[in-house]
């Protein structure tokens, strides 16, 4: 298994014992999903480690006593803005596999009455920002395009362009990405066009991270770079007056649609 898959498994490993000390072997590889036998190597990989675990028979496995990470603690509303969050990211279906399993770690942390308080309001608001493009099993791709903005890696991607209703290969430099009105966009600067462009997720075909690095732009600026952009699209500004009546006009006062 790649390095990058455990080391987050091992935290979660030691994370899992120390907020619900006394778990079996079986029930902590159920958690982690991992096989038991897995799980055994894993826990001595700890152990060898330094991570002062012991398995008491018939009281499951522990922490040393004085060897516990320090508890985070969390406010009403800090803590409701990460729950918040996390609704919103179960709705992005292929974006993270695991919201409920982030959700649950969370309240695990949380004192009991404050984790009981969360869930009442939990259970009593809905967010609904609902993705134009299903994303569903497109995790891999969002897991390559982070990896690649995190390390500046160069891409290869095979990408479908509406406008020319064609496909093409283009190397590009992935800067960041953005959530609007319903769609993933990668921000990335384009060899072939030797520019900085809008790259639509759903239409990239094929991504192949390549061994290149770049270094990306101290300067870039993503509010500076879309500027004046109505919604996604970027073009030459120029000013315009439009006027509304009756309903029209109110329900447009009530509602920004542009930042001018």
């Amino acid at each position: 298994m790649a390095r990058g898959d455990r080391l987050p498994r091992l935290f979660e490993m030691f994370f899992i014992i120390q907020t619900v000390p006394g778990l079996s072997a079986a029930e902590i590889a159920r958690r982690c999903e991992i096989s038991k036998r897995q799980c055994y190597r894993d826990l001595r990989t700890l152990q060898d480690g330094g991570v002062p675990i012991y398995n008491e028979p018939g009281s499951g496995y522990r922490l040393m006593e004085g060897s516990m990470l320090k508890n985070i603690s969390f406010t009403l509303e800090e803590a409701l803005a990460l729950i918040y969050g996390l609704k919103l990211i179960e709705q992005q279906k292929g974006l993270i596999k695991t919201p409920n399993r982030v959700k649950e770690k969370l309240l695990a942390l949380l004192p009991k009455k404050l984790s009981n308080e969360i869930e009442n309001i939990n259970e009593r608001v809905e967010i609904a920002v609902t993705p134009a493009v299903d994303y569903s099993g497109k995790e891999k791709l969002f897991q390559q395009l982070n990896e690649a903005i995190r390390n500046n890696i160069l891409l290869q991607i095979n990408y479908y362009s509406f406008s020319r209703d064609e496909l093409t290969s283009r190397a590009v430099e992935p800067y960041q990405l953005v959530f609007k009105d319903g769609f993933w966009y990668l921000v990335a600067y384009c060899h072939q066009r030797r520019d900085t462009l809008l790259f639509r997720v759903d239409r990239i075909r094929k991504l192949v991270t390549t061994d290149d690095k770049f270094i990306p732009p101290t300067s870039f600026d993503f509010e500076k770079y879309m500027g004046a952009a109505w919604q996604m699209e970027r073009g030459e500004e120029f000013t315009f007056k439009v006027r509304f009546f009756d309903d029209a006009a109110r329900f447009i006062k009530e509602t920004t649609f542009h930042p001018s």
